[in-house]
């Protein structure tokens, strides 16, 4: 039922008289709106004089209570549904910053010596960076928030170990119990490390060695203004590369500060020339066979710089030790004439690398985030003192014949991200005197001459991630030393292949065939097979 046309005398009455008139009639005749066409009785409500199909409805106004009511219930509602997004809004920013932490620490362990750190995360850094987008969603007449969640100062991950935050600092300590098991069809030296073939006449053997297994450590402090404090360790049950023993040694103890673009790092730490390394099972990656690089006492300064997000570059220079400590030192007194002893000549060496990265950095297979090409060049210079004919003048006094060897040494490294899942790596070099090195097969001087021993070789490999837990790898590396004198070892090559599976967080499982050629001066060419498998355990 259409309600009658209210005229213009009725609409001078003032509304009031308006309503009354309307709220007279019956219920049923009453539409949910009513369009105030007349002008007349659109000027008397304060509307304006033109209609519009915007134009309010002439309804009754609502109880004030019976709104109050509902207004209070609807702010209610409001608060609640901003106490939930808060209280979702602290517990995914403790997670982010557990995964970051943990992020963070892998990235460091799993990195090569030349890559550039990840920025430092903190829980300060994570909530200023969170900080605008919480402002954002607070209202205005702010409801109380809900607390957020305090992370636990001890948590466990399968896989990464312990991490204990406090104070603002975070530990983190894992742990990886290795077992490997060496196939051999000669015998090699050594027998838990197969890097040279032995000359000895043939003979199979089959060893197991746990000497690999690992203890690390990781450390991050609070803020000290833009500057980060840190450290990191790595312990090893194996004394050094060539010892079949057992001993709890430290391969890596260092500290450092940073501030995302420097970083000064000071301790035992891995070198900073030839970083790149292939992906082996047992952890001498091919030392002797074309892959220099050791670990020493040194202290470091690295400067990262970027360009945008495609790409970034870090230069590193360092002094070292000339002596690494991954190889054995020993002076037997009993034999003094026959001995000689090579040391340090008074000054470190002076190592420095300069890194290019290519392309974004992009999510990869096994977890990786990769740019996609990298290329490095870097360098190493020093010297060192060969003593040899020691003899007794004196109680007491020893006196021997002293010569001097120049330290040096040049490499190109590289890696290429083909897709997801597909990788090439390798790295060339040359250089003399590089026995400290892991190059030129061990050999830094002529016995005969002191003359130091040129060396050159490298290694490729090629990579496949069919899927994140699986990974694949074939390559080869060659070392030369052919002027290392009599009874010495010319060439040494190792070619080889490997499939490694991470059943889960925790276990990964490992099988690698190697083919190893060793070419001695007097004794010829020497051959062995090597078949390795790898049951590994982490905490």
């Amino acid at each position: 039922m259409q309600r009658p046309a209210v005229g213009p005398c009725l609409a001078r009455r003032g509304p009031s008289l308006l309503w009354l008139v309307l709220s007279a009639l019956p219920v049923a005749a009453q539409p949910a709106e009513v369009p105030l066409a007349l002008p007349a009785c659109r000027t008397a409500l304060g509307l304006p004089a033109s209609a519009s199909a915007t134009t309010p409805a002439c309804a009754p106004p609502e109880d004030p209570l019976v709104r109050l009511e509902r207004l209070e219930q609807q702010l209610q509602a409001s608060r609640q549904r901003i106490a939930d997004q808060q209280a979702q809004l602290a517990a995914e920013t403790a997670r982010q910053d557990a995964l970051a932490q943990d992020l963070a620490l892998l990235r460091q362990q799993l990195r090569p010596a030349g890559a550039q750190p990840a920025p430092a995360v903190t829980p300060a850094t994570v909530a200023a960076a969170q900080a605008p987008a919480a402002a954002a969603a607070t209202p205005a007449p702010a409801a109380t928030p809900a607390p957020a969640p305090t992370p636990e100062p001890l948590t466990y991950t399968p896989g990464r170990g312990f991490t204990l935050r406090a104070g603002g600092a975070t530990l983190q300590l894992g742990a990886e119990a290795r077992l490997l098991g060496f196939s051999t069809s000669r015998f090699t030296i050594n027998a838990g490390q197969p890097l040279v073939v032995s000359p000895k006449d043939p003979a199979a053997s089959y060893d197991l060695s746990a000497q690999q297994s690992t203890v690390t450590a990781s450390f991050q402090g609070p803020k000290w203004g833009e500057w980060t404090p840190g450290g990191f360790a790595l312990f090893t049950l194996q004394d050094n590369l060539l010892a079949e023993g057992y001993s709890f040694t430290p391969v890596a103890f260092v500290g450092e500060i940073s501030n995302g673009r420097w970083r000064f790092v000071a301790g035992q730490n891995f070198d900073v020339f030839a970083p790149r390394d292939p992906d082996t099972l047992p952890n001498g990656r091919l030392a002797s066979s074309g892959n220099p690089g050791a670990y020493r006492p040194q202290f470091r300064v690295e400067h990262s710089f970027r360009k945008g997000s495609d790409f970034e570059g870090l230069l590193q220079v360092a002094g070292s030790a000339p002596i690494t400590t991954a190889l054995p030192k020993n002076l037997d007194l009993a034999t003094l004439p026959d001995e000689e002893l090579v040391e340090d000549n008074g000054w470190p060496n002076a190592e420095a690398r300069f890194n290019l990265g290519f392309g974004p950095l992009v999510e990869r297979a096994g977890g990786r985030r990769l740019r996609a090409l990298e290329l490095g060049v870097s360098g190493v210079v020093g010297q060192l003192r060969v003593l040899d004919n020691i003899r007794a003048t004196a109680p007491l006094t020893l006196v021997s014949d002293r010569s001097e060897v120049t330290v040096w040494g040049a490499a190109l490294d590289g890696r290429l991200a083909i897709g997801r899942s597909v990788g090439l790596s390798g790295e060339l070099y040359t250089g003399q005197a590089l026995g400290e090195y892991m190059a030129g097969i061990f050999q830094t001087y002529n016995r005969a001459t002191n003359a130091a021993v040129p060396t050159s070789g490298g290694w490729v490999q090629l990579s496949v991630h069919p899927s994140d837990q699986l990974r694949l790898a074939v390559g080869y590396a060659m070392d030369n030393a052919t002027e290392a004198g009599l009874f010495s070892v010319q060439a040494n090559s190792t070619a080889f292949a490997n499939v490694v599976w991470d059943v889960n967080p925790w276990l990964q499982l490992g099988l690698e065939g190697n083919y190893k050629l060793t070419t001695y001066d007097t004794f010829g060419d020497k051959n062995a097979w090597v078949v390795i498998s790898e049951v590994l355990f982490r905490l």
